[in-house]
């Protein structure tokens, strides 16, 4: 017998309560994580990221001034660097998980027309960081009566023949530069402070920080390089061309050591 059916004060209520509220709806994983914690992630991500080729820059430049060129060395090193990088990712990809989100959150997906802009943003780029070593170096002489010294250690650092593990390096550091230190630094910053100009002040501040090694005039060079990037990606919100154009950047600059050594 159903005790259900005996009860007609049980019969009364199931009727009288009808349907059950629908639960309320969730919200994405990244508006449930709390800022503080988002804080926290932003800076291990870039201890771990970050941190160890900074410390580098400023041992480089402030004592030992150049590294050693042996190709044992060159090859550790860049090895070294390929793990760290890769790592870097994959945390990168992690907290993203963790929050809920993807790298497509933050910009990275292909459209065709990726590649002419990529073009684009490499050629700007590239003139406005010739644009402002001209600047830096004419007011260096008109201070000094001598022009800027050109950092000439590249070899140190990829060599002087192309090989794989250069190749796998500069295409790794396009990808591990712009999208932490661009897309992941600057998205975060403007979710935090909703300031365009801050978070693109802080990442080309961080990202020409550990190119130090190169000497101030060069770092400041480059940071109106990285500029430009900064700007396409407050604009945009798209990463994928910023990636491209530092990768052209990077192996036109390889391509130049290599055919001169």
């Amino acid at each position: 017998m159903d005790l259900d059916s005996a009860n007609p004060t049980l019969q009364e209520t199931n009727k009288d309560s009808g349907p059950a509220d629908p639960a309320p709806p969730s919200l994405p994983a990244a508006q449930q994580t709390p800022l503080s914690v988002r804080r926290l992630e932003l800076l291990l991500l870039l201890g771990v990221a970050i941190g160890p080729p900074l410390l580098n820059a400023f041992f480089a430049y402030f004592l030992f001034g150049t590294a050693p060129r042996s190709p044992s060395y060159i090859s550790f090193r860049l090895s070294a660097a390929i793990v760290q990088e890769a790592g870097s990712l994959a945390l990168l990809s992690y907290i993203l998980f963790r929050q809920g989100r993807t790298l497509r959150d933050i910009g990275l997906s292909f459209r065709l027309l990726d590649i002419p802009v990529s073009v684009g943003l490499f050629l700007l780029s590239w003139f406005a960081s010739g644009v402002c070593y001209v600047c830096i170096n004419w007011a260096y002489y008109r201070a000094t009566g001598h022009y800027v010294q050109r950092w000439d250690n590249a070899a140190a650092m990829l060599g002087t023949h192309v090989s794989i593990i250069v190749v796998v390096f500069l295409v790794l550091n396009a990808f591990f530069e712009e999208l932490i230190v661009r897309a992941y630094v600057m998205s975060e910053i403007i979710a935090w402070k909703n300031s365009l100009l801050l978070a693109g002040i802080f990442s080309v501040g961080i990202q020409s920080l550990y190119h130090i090694y190169q000497g101030v005039p060069n770092m400041l060079s480059i940071a109106a390089l990285f500029s430009v990037y900064a700007v396409y990606y407050a604009k945009s919100r798209r990463i994928l061309p910023i990636i491209l154009a530092h990768l052209y950047v990077d192996l036109a600059s390889a391509a130049y050591l290599f055919f001169h050594h």
